[in-house]
């Protein structure tokens, strides 16, 4: 590994080491057992600990923001294709989780939704409608946040809004700050400095329309973690980026 490929927090630790080492073997090779050598020997021990820190809690470099805020556009807007071309026309439909706790996305042929899903099924066919039925992109990361952060979602409205604003903020930490508030019965969701946002922009450039048919993995958690507060369907309204900040706004589906 060239001294070049290291980044800052591996020199530093290299150099720390490297500056306790040299303390140590001075004390040592000159024995005078005085103040100096103790000051030395100090001053060796303290950068050791210190470089061994800074080398067992650095928890390597993170992905780019560009490059992770692409990696779910060409399945946001695949899936969107695949549905437009069976003839949907509708917009997702975020269901609250049943008692499997698994969240379910109805995607409705037309404006009305079927009034039954049977289970397995993908695309329903009923009399009062037919829908495609799918688990939303969102999944795994609602996954991940009830087993690693206890997620918890509140049915309160003002905790609703703080629960995703903390999601997004402080735990996913996409946006900084993030806010969530409801202007009547809408929920809007405002993500400044969206770190993801290169990747909205793309799938808004395939079509806006499948922001709101299928959603990509952010829209769709905070669809879904509305519809599990809420205990009712809702739906994406609207995703608008401006900048680097983004507003979501999730409305009741019924």
């Amino acid at each position: 590994m060239k001294i070049s490929d290291l980044n800052d927090t591996y020199l530093a630790a290299f150099l720390l080491l490297g500056a306790a080492a040299a303390a140590l073997v001075t004390a040592a090779l000159t024995g005078r057992g005085d103040l100096t050598s103790a000051t030395l020997v100090l001053a060796g021990f303290g950068s050791f600990i210190a470089g061994v820190f800074l080398l067992a809690l650095y928890k390597g470099e993170p992905v780019d923001p560009t490059v992770a805020a692409l990696l779910p556009v060409q399945g946001t807007v695949g899936i969107a294709t695949l549905i437009a071309d069976l003839g949907v026309q509708g917009d997702a439909v975020f269901m609250p989780p049943g008692e499997d706790g698994v969240p379910v996305q109805v995607v409705p042929v037309g404006a009305d939704l079927p009034s039954s899903l049977p289970a397995g099924s993908s695309y329903v066919t009923a009399v009062d409608g037919d829908a495609v039925v799918m688990t939303p992109l969102a999944a795994p990361l609602l996954d991940y946040l009830r087993r690693s952060c206890s997620l918890e979602v509140p049915s309160d409205r003002d905790q609703l809004c703080e629960a995703i604003a903390e999601i997004f903020g402080g735990v996913l930490e996409v946006a900084g700050p993030a806010t969530a508030r409801f202007e009547g019965d809408n929920l809007v969701v405002d993500l400044r400095n969206f770190t993801l946002i290169d990747g909205c922009l793309a799938v808004r450039k395939a079509s806006p329309k499948c922001c709101t048919m299928v959603g990509c993995p952010i829209c769709s958690l905070a669809a879904c973690v509305a519809a599990e507060g809420l205990a009712a369907p809702c739906r994406i309204a609207s995703a608008s980026p401006t900048g680097s900040n983004l507003q979501i706004i999730i409305e009741p589906a019924a």
